[in-house]
């Protein structure tokens, strides 16, 4: 590629990059290396392959050396009596356990990014209030310096407002700074934004979060944490089964196998009378070797008998040539009552652990949900006021009280704009809350691009 085609590239990059908004950032968390792992890992625990039996296996004797007679037999082993039902049990436990996790693991990642959202929003609140305080204090500032020469001045309210502007300076570097660490938080998810466009009406208001939690919030097994703990129970519980019902294998195989001889390759040894050599013999092609062993060289006069390899036939039927092979185990003295016992164990391990969870989730949720409530008491105090000064009530009472006094005005400006900054930290407090919650409940671990914030906990 030319020079010309890279300042090509260079002058089209700024266009290809888009603003960062709630959907996109909503949306990041599919591309996310975490859920992709979580969710090949709920593939793989989903997937299962449906077993019929333990063992199948194909056997082979081979009967002597001469290769003339061969059994073949294919074996199987059955499963135990109650394994199935237990299979299927921790399938399930298992499909359950991977589903929480893969919805606790996007409620994870939601929560992160919704957080940083919703704290670079709030920052900016901050950020203009602060400079508001900021300008007020000037003024006072400058009209304490006009003051400076009248008998009414006092220094020691110079020294407190010049105190004051360092703080608020202080404070302001400080939003800056948070909404700068923010930005580049933001940009790990989605690095290619060129600005921010984070609407501040995805997120609910006061009055909407006070309404979902001022009844208290309901604990059902349908929370993500809850859910895997359920699923580490059954699943737990369905493995301990699992050992169980392995003992019972009272039928320990069952085989059908097929007895095969090669007549031609098939001889054994036969003690032959001199009727099966002379005359019309079964045996006569053999009469050489009797009368090697014997001696004899007719029928007449012959009593003695020889022992002789001669060919073996196979005269069985062809149903008689197939045969069933079976293996039963005799539950005497074993060890089944104490494999009955670790398992009555191992389900109330896995129910002592539910339960704390459950208890720990439920405590959680409870403190949440009253920590909220008293947050929103103390927003709805400072929020008053706030509004109240911004009717002009206040300011009017004010006016009258100080006449042509700009200082007094000035303070009820400050004290207003005070109040809304602490309304707004108490804002944040309930958002970072309501957002756990959220979490908690597993709001958060629902699929798509939506405002979950919104949506709310029902």
């Amino acid at each position: 590629m030319n020079k010309c085609g890279y300042v090509l590239l260079l002058l089209a990059a700024p266009l290809l990059a888009a603003p960062l908004t709630w959907e996109s950032l909503i949306q990041s968390a599919d591309q996310d290396l975490r859920y992709q792992s979580s969710q090949k890992r709920a593939n793989i625990s989903t997937s299962r392959n449906t077993k019929l039996w333990d063992k199948l296996e194909f056997r082979y004797k081979l009967d002597g050396f001469s290769f003339a007679q061969h059994d073949f037999e294919l074996r199987l082993t059955p499963k135990a009596f109650g394994e199935g039902s237990a299979d299927r049990a921790h399938y399930e436990a298992q499909m359950a356990y991977a589903n929480a996790m893969l919805a606790e693991d996007r409620g994870i990642l939601l929560y992160d990014r919704y957080e940083r959202a919703i704290h670079y929003l709030m920052r900016k609140r901050f950020l203009a209030l602060n400079q508001e305080l900021y300008q007020i204090n000037s003024d006072r500032i400058e009209v304490l310096h006009i003051k400076s020469g009248s008998a009414t001045f006092n220094p020691q309210d110079l020294m407190s407002a010049l105190e004051k502007e360092a703080s608020i300076r202080a404070a302001l570097i400080n939003d800056s700074n948070s909404l700068r660490n923010s930005e580049a938080k933001l940009r790990r998810w989605i690095p290619d934004f060129d600005s921010v466009e984070l609407d501040s009406t995805w997120l609910p208001s006061m009055e909407e979060i006070e309404a979902q939690v001022k009844d208290g919030v309901e604990i059902n097994d349908t929370y993500p944490q809850l859910a895997m703990a359920k699923g580490k129970m059954d699943s737990e519980k369905a493995r301990a089964k699992q050992d169980v019902a392995s003992h019972r294998d009272y039928i320990s195989h069952i085989g059908v196998g097929y007895s095969m001889k090669v007549e031609s390759l098939m001889k054994k040894y036969k003690e032959l009378e001199p009727a099966d050599v002379y005359g019309t013999g079964t045996y006569k092609d053999y009469k050489e070797e009797f009368e090697s062993e014997t001696g004899c060289r007719s029928l007449t006069g012959c009593s003695q008998t020889a022992t002789v390899l001669v060919p073996d036939m196979d005269n069985r039927q062809t149903k008689d040539k197939f045969f069933v092979n079976v293996g039963i185990k005799l539950p005497f003295f074993d060890n089944n009552k104490d494999n009955d016992l670790r398992n009555q164990v191992a389900d109330l391990d896995a129910e002592g652990d539910y339960m704390d969870k459950v208890r720990d989730v439920t405590v959680k949720v409870n403190r949440l949900v009253e920590q909220i409530n008293d947050y929103l008491a103390q927003w709805k105090v400072q929020k008053d006021f706030a509004d109240k000064v911004k009717e002009g009530k206040i300011f009017e009472q004010f006016a009258k009280d100080a006449g042509s006094d700009p200082l007094l005005l000035l303070r009820a400006r400050e004290s207003a704009v005070e109040s809304e900054l602490n309304a707004a930290k108490l804002e944040t407090d309930v958002y970072d809350l309501y957002l756990e919650l959220l979490q908690y409940v597993g709001v958060l671990s629902k699929d798509g691009v939506q405002n979950h914030l919104v949506g709310g906990l029902k």
